[in-house]
């Protein structure tokens, strides 16, 4: 790699530890990259706004939340944000359920330098794809396409079981027919699962965005649950039980 590779790159990096932010920062500073710090949830929200970063650099403990909480919302912008999460032990269940939200990458702190590197040139990657895909098919995506992904999802959080794979479609079949799902349900709650905002899922599926909305709030009535944020981590909880 160039020493400058980085340039024009905008990350986000979220940790509330000076130490840790510094150290990180002149690294990506380093390799020409722009860092906007912020120690808090509602800090980093308000930076998204204003300058769209191309990815972000997520602690998980923070002040007032846990940084896994913007994961979806940056991933569901207009300008898609890809991200990597910083955790103290990358074998706990935290790290297990970031790879269910669908993060680049996670890492152990202390930040290992090469593997931030690697880190960030991959989400950098993939902002790019996730971009393209939104500007080619215009917010559209295919309906077999979030299915695979679901699966490669739920894959890696399931890595307690590496002899098992695991097939995204009869996950959802199973799902839909436990909790009695319509199939135009199960559709919308895979595209939550692959991080779609609301206004993708109505493209995907050919519906109105109220349309979208009213299967949503079914499907999680029937699965007892809030948000999006609820969803996935049920989705991780369940990769575990199989």
């Amino acid at each position: 790699m160039s020493q400058r590779d980085l340039e024009d790159l905008t990350i986000l990096l979220v940790e509330d530890d000076p130490r840790a932010a510094k150290w990180v920062r002149i690294a990506m500073e380093d390799r020409g990259a722009k860092i906007l710090w912020a120690t808090r949830i509602d800090q980093a929200r308000l930076l998204v706004e204003r300058h769209e970063p191309e990815l972000a650099l997520l602690d998980v403990s923070l002040p007032d939340g846990n940084g896994l909480d913007l994961v979806v919302e940056l991933r569901t912008r207009e300008h898609p944000c890809a991200c990597v999460v910083l955790t103290g032990n990358p074998e706990s269940h935290v790290a297990r359920i970031a790879a269910g939200l669908g993060v680049s990458e996670f890492l152990a702190k202390p930040v290992n330098l090469d593997r931030l590197h690697v880190a960030v040139s991959q989400a950098r990657e993939r902002t790019l794809q996730l971009r393209r895909i939104l500007a080619e098919h215009k917010g559209s995506a295919v309906q077999s396409e979030i299915d695979e992904n679901v699966g490669k999802r739920l894959a890696r959080a399931h890595d307690r079981s590496p002899g098992k794979p695991v097939d995204a479609g009869e996950r959802l079949a199973a799902l839909a027919s436990e909790f009695g799902l319509s199939s135009r349900q199960t559709q919308a709650v895979a595209g939550v699962a692959e991080g779609l905002s609301d206004a993708d899922i109505a493209r995907a599926m050919k519906v109105s965005y109220s349309r979208t909305r009213q299967l949503l709030a079914a499907a999680f009535a029937k699965l007892g649950l809030k948000s999006r944020n609820d969803f996935i981590r049920f989705l991780w909880e369940r990769s575990g039980q199989r």
